[in-house]
């Protein structure tokens, strides 16, 4: 089941999985909720220096409006961690609650164990991948292989692999470098079959979808995830929040 969400003057086309409304492409936005602008950084030096200052940024793939227009735009940490709010009303960057569902979802059929999954496989469109296999879409996700951007600037992985903010409710209301180094991202590789959830700092600059509902804000925030017992053995599903509570910056 699908659906159009608008926003202004905006939609984005929506997926029903799980009982949770899903984007089925990837944000493109250049303003936060109220309007103010994100900073285009394109050049190398734009873009180390905005995570360098936490300032947020977004960009296209090699600054391409054809490569914006296929695959979103890719966003550094500081544009979904920012409390103006990079999606748009009544959505949210999808957190690590609502991929560990996604994940296990998708996955329901198969013995859940580390790098056994499909859900890459399953998630994926058929088209672009040059390494490995195409995807089989069967939830009309619908995930290219857009790349990504590095710590260093430089735009990596197209046509063989691409990654997803995943952002963590343990973060909600903190802005640190050390926290964007730190963020979990979904990578979704040709040659891989299950997604890989990572937080090496290594990719800088990730893609974004989002899901309807309210942002999930720290002081409203209960002690566990709904986590159905099934989900305490997909550990290569659940991203950890067991990492201390950053305090909020005054």
């Amino acid at each position: 089941m699908t659906f159009w969400f608008f926003f202004g003057q905006d939609s984005i086309k929506l997926v029903l999985v799980n009982q949770q409304w899903w984007s089925m492409t990837n944000l493109s936005v250049t303003t936060f909720r109220n309007g103010d602008p994100i900073k285009n950084a394109q050049t190398r030096q734009e873009w180390i220096d905005c995570l360098q200052s936490g300032t947020p940024a977004y960009c296209a793939y090699l600054n391409d409006p054809a490569n914006a227009q296929k695959y979103g735009y890719i966003y550094n940490w500081f544009a979904i961690a920012d409390l103006r709010g990079l999606a748009p009303n009544e959505t949210r960057v999808a957190h690590n609650g609502d991929y560990s569902r996604l994940y296990i979802e998708v996955n329901k059929d198969v013995d859940n164990y580390p790098g056994h999954g499909f859900v890459g496989l399953r998630l994926k469109d058929s088209l672009d991948w040059e390494v490995g296999q195409g995807g089989e879409d069967q939830f009309d996700f619908s995930i290219l292989p857009g790349g990504y951007r590095n710590e260093n600037g430089d735009f990596m992985g197209k046509g063989r692999e691409t990654a997803l903010w995943v952002r963590d409710t343990a973060t909600y209301g903190s802005h640190s470098l050390g926290d964007a180094y730190s963020s979990p991202y979904a990578l979704i590789h040709g040659q891989k079959q299950d997604i890989l959830f990572q937080t090496d700092g290594k990719r800088s600059g990730c893609y974004v979808r989002v899901v309807i509902g309210d942002e999930f804000l720290q002081e409203n925030m209960p002690v566990q995830l709904a986590a159905p017992e099934e989900e305490n053995n997909a550990t290569e599903a659940t991203i950890s929040k067991d990492k201390k509570k950053k305090k909020k910056k005054s």
